[in-house]
């Protein structure tokens, strides 16, 4: 499964490049003529590239790794497509991919100075409606995360039970593990205090409304980290249920 929040820059321009550059099979799946579309044709031509079949199913999926190292390289590829066109619109590239075992999702923008479309997670035990009339909030009643969720914003009024992902970084879920790598790239910000435009992002209605304490804290965590792109362990189950 594979998803797309925001838009490919001049995406018109680079398509021939996107359909020169993959597999004829992987052309053949593209049935529209949508930019996600194409975004996840290029996705699975870089599965292939690091070895791995998109058409099996392997018992334990591909692995989170595997996953994450195709992401970056969809990345890297679309940037590449644009240099070569001249293009220097930002593209905003929130995807999600996921094996049916790991999921990793991307909150990313090319570009230096402009914010990223928006992107929370939360998790823990039990997500329940706590007061009649849709008002819900997770519970976290032991170690285990049993229940992570994604979403492009918060998607209830306790915004405390979410974590904004920051921009140009990518979330992974494996075994009820949250990992946040930086994506370290021409566009990457390392100052976390350094505040980008929203005005893109608002533009597109692709900016949520969320924790914004969280948000710094996690940029800064990431950029302790950046140079030698660990990850931040957000949440794992082994932590102590807070």
């Amino acid at each position: 499964m594979f998803m797309h929040n925001g838009n490919i820059a001049c995406f018109q321009k680079i398509k021939r490049n996107i359909v020169l550059d993959i597999e004829e099979r992987f052309f053949l799946v593209v049935e529209g003529s949508t930019d996600s579309e194409w975004a996840f044709a290029l996705f699975l031509d870089s599965l292939t590239r690091l070895g791995v079949d998109p058409a099996t199913t392997p018992p334990n999926g591909f692995g989170h790794q595997i996953l994450r190292q195709a992401m970056l390289s969809t990345i890297n590829r679309l940037n590449e497509f644009g240099r070569a066109a001249g293009i220097t619109e930002p593209s905003l590239l929130n995807f999600a991919a996921t094996d049916g075992h790991s999921v990793v999702c991307t909150r990313y923008i090319s570009s230096r100075t402009d914010e990223a479309a928006s992107l929370y997670f939360s998790s823990g035990t039990r997500f329940h409606e706590y007061k009649t009339g849709g008002f819900y909030r997770m519970e976290r009643h032991d170690r285990g995360q049993d229940l992570i969720m994604v979403a492009s914003e918060p998607l209830t009024f306790e915004r405390g039970d979410w974590v904004t992902v920051p921009t140009n970084s990518i979330l992974s879920v494996n075994k009820q593990t949250v990992l946040i790598h930086p994506i370290i790239d021409e566009f990457y910000q390392s100052d976390p205090s350094y505040s980008r435009s929203t005005q893109l992002a608002e533009s597109k209605g692709l900016v949520g409304v969320g924790p914004a304490d969280q948000q710094a804290e996690a940029e800064e965590a990431l950029s302790n980290n950046s140079l030698e792109e660990e990850p931040v362990v957000v949440l794992r189950a082994e932590q102590t249920a807070s």
